[in-house]
């Protein structure tokens, strides 16, 4: 494993972790408070959330540690149970886009309120029973509750684990095109920097969502001359070898070319802006605790992924001096 932080204050906040795949023992999936988050719209961004829907969600989200006792990373004390690295994986429970299948749950196609479920497919982190990781292209059924392969259409249901949505910005090692993904990010914030434009820009992004969104996106950026967003990303590379955890701030393009310079082969988004965070089972003397977050970080969130890995929890290594 190697962790590599570049932190200038004000100008830079990168984390790159690398963990070998043959380290990796299993990958686990938490959603907090699934059934309520079901029933509620997330953070509606075509529209204002009534008081009611952002109290039930705020209700909802729960600190990095309660999702790892949830995982059984940490017991309910909160002690340390298994060596693990985990981080943020919170458009899922919030942003419409954003679908996520648990085998062993019901329904097993997990999505929130209003969400119009009208992509052709869903790029996701795949967990596979047989304790592979990969990026897939996915279509979810939703009468059916069942998962399907979007190249062959072949029922998936009873191979994958898990899955979680991500915007794909590296596929087989080309980075994506912003015009092919860009309508992906229903909080269109990560891709253009409209805000300083005012309320205009954004009822005009968003009028009669969801009709029409992916061309109001382009003529937003193309047309209006809306700038490109810089913002703060969290995402997952995968190569032959390793898997490669990327927080970094940039365009998506260029957290897209990051996962590539680190040797990524394909590489999704899966959380952005104060939600990201990294937590290591190392930090504060083997108790466990997160490492650069970001100076806003938000503590409480949906959902959470953990890598647990092979190996004791620490090495009791003889002093000297």
């Amino acid at each position: 494993m190697r962790l590599e932080i570049t932190r200038v204050e004000g100008l830079r906040n990168d984390l790159c972790l690398r963990i070998d795949r043959a380290e990796i023992d299993s990958v686990v999936l938490s959603i907090s408070d699934r059934d309520r988050l079901m029933t509620l719209p997330g953070i509606p961004r075509h529209r204002d959330p009534t008081p009611a829907e952002h109290q039930g969600l705020s209700a909802c989200r729960i600190p990095i540690d309660a999702h790892l006792r949830k995982l059984g990373v940490l017991d309910e004390s909160g002690t340390l149970r298994k060596r693990a690295v985990a981080f943020s994986n919170r458009n899922l429970g919030t942003n419409h886009g954003t679908l996520a299948w648990q085998r062993a749950a019901r329904p097993r196609i997990f999505r929130i309120a209003e969400d119009p479920c009208d992509y052709p497919s869903h790029t996701c982190l795949t967990s596979w029973r047989t304790g592979g990781l990969s990026i897939e292209e996915l279509v979810f059924d939703l009468s059916a509750d069942t998962v399907r392969a979007a190249g062959d259409g072949r029922d998936l249901s009873d191979e994958i684990e898990w899955a979680t949505f991500g915007q794909r910005v590296l596929r087989q090692g080309e980075v994506a095109r912003i015009d092919e993904i860009a309508w992906q990010f229903y909080d269109i914030r990560h891709v253009l920097a409209f805000e300083r434009q005012g309320e205009e820009i954004r009822h005009m992004i968003y009028r009669g969502y969801p009709q029409g969104f992916r061309d109001q996106v382009t003529q937003a950026w193309r047309e209006i001359g809306i700038p490109r967003a810089r913002y703060f990303h969290n995402a997952i590379g995968l190569s032959s070898n390793e898997v490669i955890v990327l927080q970094q701030e940039g365009t998506v393009e260029q957290v897209g070319a990051a996962l590539k310079a680190a040797s990524a082969d394909d590489g999704i988004i899966l959380d952005n802006g104060g939600s990201v965070i990294c937590w290591v089972w190392w930090a504060n003397l083997y108790a466990g605790g997160t490492v650069s977050t970001t100076v806003d970080y938000r503590p409480d969130g949906t959902s959470a992924i953990a890598f647990i890995l092979k190996g004791p929890l620490m090495t009791d290594l003889p002093g000297g001096r």
